[in-house]
């Protein structure tokens, strides 16, 4: 039987009109096998756990492969452009690609970023909501926002 039938059952035991020892007895039967249930439940979630851990572990390997393959691709690169330049052989075609050294588009390079007008910065408006809570804990602001508490399954 499944968990959402145990609970369905449950609660029409509550709205039954049996005697307090029969209601009883049904109701730790339906509440014993609800339990089951909910150790059935936990093993699937630690087992779960375990391949997310898993999972993290093989993607942070993948990462520092794809960036040490990343760092091989730029030195090989790097590598190619040098031998260009000390041969001044900036452009050329093989029979499978074409190599050409170019001017790359302008990148920003700030000298001096007090002498910048403050027009060219942006301003973000971020709410600090760690003093926010502490302020709604002494009582201030209550009309802007609230401290809403919430509850979750915690397993152990």
């Amino acid at each position: 039987m499944h968990l959402y039938e145990l609970t369905e059952i449950y609660r029409n035991l509550m709205d039954l009109d049996l005697e307090e020892e029969e209601l009883e007895s049904h109701l730790k039967n339906v509440e014993d096998e609800i339990e089951v249930k909910a150790d059935n439940i936990a093993k699937v979630l630690k087992e779960m756990e375990g391949d997310r851990d898993s999972l993290n572990t093989e993607i942070q390997r993948l990462m520092g492969k794809k960036q040490s393959l990343e760092r091989r691709m730029d030195r090989l690169k790097d590598y190619l452009e040098e031998s260009m330049r000390a041969v001044y052989k900036t452009k050329f075609k093989t029979a499978l690609f074409s190599f050409n050294i170019q001017r790359n588009a302008p990148s920003l390079r700030i000298l001096d970023e007090s002498k910048i007008p403050e027009d060219f910065y942006r301003i973000e408006k971020k709410l600090n909501k760690k003093e926010l809570k502490e302020a709604l804990k002494k009582g201030l602001y209550g009309d802007a926002a609230e401290l809403v508490q919430g509850e979750s399954l915690r397993i152990r």
